[in-house]
């Protein structure tokens, strides 16, 4: 079980330690050959917890179940930043163990359902009849169906339509909207008292995933968050990071879009992020996969027409 309470922050693009931070941090996995883990953070009330993010898999959302047993207090509420599977499928799981948990995210998930997500349908249930498939993908392919086909635990009881507050005992969290930005509503929160961000996929760490994304918003939510007040940022993948090293990935975003929208070649594009994103792209092992990812987003998502017009509600 990976638990961390007290991190190594990015801070200033290096490792530094810190005072031990005000949330349980479980780390989402990004493993070769399986679907990924997002992040997930337990808050802790005087009586209760609040989770962001419950992750794909049950190792992952068991450690957050754990922790719930170890501080002996229920999940009472769940915040998803966004509807993306590798955040929202663990809901279900802390649902079963904390029926009582209310549920608060965009309603954009409603439309992903009967969009996006029913995409890959026939193709899930293709490979769970095919006797060559490793049992993990298939692992992941029954995951992917039990979730998309029981919506009541992926709509939210409370939906975030714009900003509003969530008291934890006497900490407020501010939530706010951000309408087609890295999916179609995303839900990023800022706890002003403890001056961190939970910023979900609109950081992600070691580059931008442009699935769904919608890079004019996108640009416009992450110039709003880098003018708050805040000493750390919680990613949607990768390690805690503090403001400065969130400006520095702000401006390596702006560039390297910037750049996606122009007729610049594709590499001239990767090279961007692999300079002014240098330190981030370093966080993953396989290099060739960072430039792939970077080409594969510039060419098949962000110079697509139809999915720009898609993905920014146009």
């Amino acid at each position: 079980m990976k638990l961390i309470v007290a991190l190594a922050l990015i801070s200033g693009l290096t490792a530094t330690p810190v005072m031990a931070a005000p949330y349980t941090f479980i780390e989402g996995k990004v493993p070769k050959g399986v679907q990924p883990d997002g992040n997930s953070i337990v808050l802790e009330g005087p009586e209760e917890l609040l989770v962001i993010d419950t992750g794909r898999h049950p190792a992952h959302t068991d450690q957050i179940i754990a922790v719930a047993k170890a501080k002996n207090k229920p999940i009472t509420a769940i915040i998803n930043t966004h509807w993306h599977l590798d955040h929202t499928t663990g809901n279900a799981r802390i649902h079963a163990a904390y029926p009582g948990a209310r549920l608060y995210a965009s309603t954009a998930v409603e439309g992903a359902l009967k969009g996006f997500l029913a995409k890959n349908i026939e193709q899930a249930k293709a490979l769970l009849d095919d006797p060559s498939a490793p049992e993990e993908r298939k692992t992941d392919a029954r995951l992917y169906l039990e979730a998309i086909n029981d919506p009541a635990n992926l709509i939210p009881d409370q939906p975030v339509k714009g900003p509003m507050s969530i008291q934890l005992g006497a900490r407020e969290l501010r939530l706010h909207l951000a309408k087609y930005a890295a999916t179609e509503g995303d839900v990023w929160i800022h706890d002003p008292a403890n001056k961190t961000v939970f910023a979900g996929d609109l950081v992600v760490v070691p580059l931008p995933f442009f699935d769904t994304g919608c890079t004019e918003g996108w640009r416009q939510v992450l110039a709003e968050i880098d003018q708050l007040d805040f000493h750390t940022l919680v990613p949607g993948h990768g390690l805690p990071m503090d403001h400065a090293a969130f400006s520095s990935y702000r401006q390596a975003f702006d560039a390297f879009t910037a750049c996606a929208e122009s007729t610049a070649g594709t590499a001239s594009c990767v090279a961007i992020w692999r300079q002014q994103g240098a330190a981030f792209a370093a966080m993953h092992p396989d290099p060739k996969y960072v430039d792939a990812a970077l080409t594969y987003y510039v060419d098949q998502v962000l110079r697509v027409p139809a999915k720009r017009s898609e993905y920014c509600g146009k």
